[in-house]
Order: structure tokens, then C-alpha cells, then sequence
């Protein structure tokens, strides 16, 4: 595959939303940064870049924690893959985000500066980087403009049920879109056959305990919250399951276990 040509789509993607949406935050995490929180968040994107560049890796899973979610035993909240932009030297994050008085997701591309220059509830970042034979899968997959919206569902839902397709939050494009990048060619043409994938796996979601008083609300997140796609079970039990950043890194060990994980602050 020719990345050049790519390359310069990804920069008018990135010229695109940065114009509509300078920080890529996702609308409900936390209000707009002040100028210190700020600039500890591009900050903090520094030190990814530069620890990415100097590991001499072309691509990474990062991570980011926008809101506290500690309550439902959970720290980061969104994940995004960093891929290198070998023309221009820099750093991009391809990721999912929701504009405010949307419930429906785009997919972004951005500085991995400007990743992390966004409202967080803490100033640690998450970084996977997987064997250098997954990277480049990775790489493949992401950076094609076919592929990379073939999984893409956008109606978003901020607890989307992992083995349904009628709706999508941020962490599940990354997975699904990772399972078509690592799965045999062919093997995956849907989501529902990057689900059937992911199950066969061994893909376990992380249950999210809602309380039934919490669910009425319906406001357990952000406004962007449905169990439409959730059974009946699920709502007995007043467990959810969802895919969060936690489930997709226990993942992509047990597949890649070279993977190493990394927390900077």
C-alpha cells in the first residue's frame, strides 16, 4: 500500500475537524480546559510523542481519562491509535468523537498533541504498543480510507452493548476496526462479523453496574445514553456490558503478548 497519498488525506481530514473542533473532546466529558489544564493536557501529549518517537515504533494504542470513572471501576475513558506521519515527522491520533447536540460520531484525526489537549479529570495517558507485525496490520487497516469506515456505525451510544450492531461507542470502532486489521482476510466484512470474530477470540466486556434509578435517568455518562441494545437480563441483573478501554487492552495482550503497556503523567 502506497501512505503517501493517505498521508495527505489524513492532513486534510485533520485541517477538516480541527476547523469544526479544535480539541476532539467528546461533548459530555467535561467542560472546555482552562489555560492551565490546558496546557498541562498538550503537555502530557508531548510526552507521548516523545516517548513514541523514540521507541522508533510506527504505531500505539493511546489512551486518555476524560471524566472519573472510578465509581464504576474504571480509569481511562477513551482510546485512540497513534499512527507516525513519516512525511511530515509528527504524530496523528485517529479516534471517535461526538459533537455536542449530536448523538452521532465522526471519525477524527488530529495531532497527538491536541489528543490530550482537551478537558481530562486526570493527567495520566495510557500507551499500547503492540509487536511490530501488529503495528503495521494496524497501520494498514486504519490509514485505508475503505477499511477504516467499514466498521464505523454512527449512531453512538456511550454503553453500546458489544454484540450488537445497532449502536457504536468510541472504544468499539477501535476494536472492531483492530479485529479486521488482525483477522484473516475476508474472515471480516460487517460488524457483525468482526463480532462473531471477537467473540470466537474469547472478547470479554466489562460489566458496568447502573442501578435501575441511575438507568431512568438514563444520564449515567453524558445525554448519549440508551439500553436499547441491552437485555432483559442485563437490566435484572443492573449490570451493562460495554467495551471500555480496560477490556480492549486485556484483549489485544492475550493476542499480541509482546504488547507492552505504559502510563505516562
Amino acid at each position: 500500500m502506497k501512505l503517501y497519498p493517505f498521508i495527505l488525506l489524513l492532513s486534510g481530514l485533520f485541517a477538516m475537524c480541527a476547523s469544526a473542533y479544535a480539541g476532539g473532546q467528546e461533548c459530555g466529558e467535561r467542560e472546555a480546559p482552562n489555560a492551565q489544564a490546558l496546557a498541562q493536557g498538550l503537555a502530557l501529549g508531548e510526552k507521548v510523542r516523545n516517548q513514541l518517537e523514540g521507541s522508533g515504533v510506527s504505531a500505539a494504542l493511546v489512551g486518555r481519562v476524560g471524566l472519573d470513572l472510578s465509581e464504576y471501576g474504571q480509569h481511562y475513558t477513551h482510546l485512540g491509535l497513534a499512527v507516525r506521519d513519516h512525511v511530515k515527522k509528527r504524530w496523528l491520533v485517529m479516534h471517535l468523537y461526538v459533537a455536542c447536540g449530536k448523538a452521532v460520531s465522526q471519525i477524527m484525526v488530529q495531532p497527538l498533541e491536541q489528543f490530550y489537549g482537551t478537558s481530562l479529570f486526570d493527567f495520566d495517558a495510557l500507551v499500547l504498543t503492540p509487536s511490530y507485525a501488529r503495528q503495521a496490520a494496524l497501520r494498514t487497516t486504519f490509514m485505508n480510507p475503505v477499511q477504516n469506515k467499514l466498521l464505523h456505525q454512527p449512531a453512538y451510544n456511550m454503553i453500546a452493548n458489544p454484540f450488537v450492531t445497532k449502536f457504536q461507542n468510541s472504544n468499539q470502532w477501535i476494536l472492531e476496526t483492530s479485529a479486521l486489521a488482525f483477522a484473516p482476510t475476508g474472515e471480516i466484512n460487517d460488524r457483525a462479523t468482526a463480532q462473531a470474530w471477537l467473540r470466537k477470540k474469547g472478547f470479554e466486556s466489562t460489566a458496568i453496574r447502573i442501578p435501575n434509578v441511575k438507568r431512568s435517568a438514563a444520564r449515567l455518562f453524558n445525554a448519549y445514553v440508551s439500553f436499547a441494545d441491552h437485555s432483559q437480563e442485563e437490566f435484572e441483573k443492573q449490570a451493562y456490558q460495554v467495551v471500555t478501554v480496560d477490556s480492549i487492552a486485556r484483549f489485544l495482550l492475550q493476542q499480541d503478548p509482546s504488547m507492552t503497556r505504559l502510563v505516562l503523567k
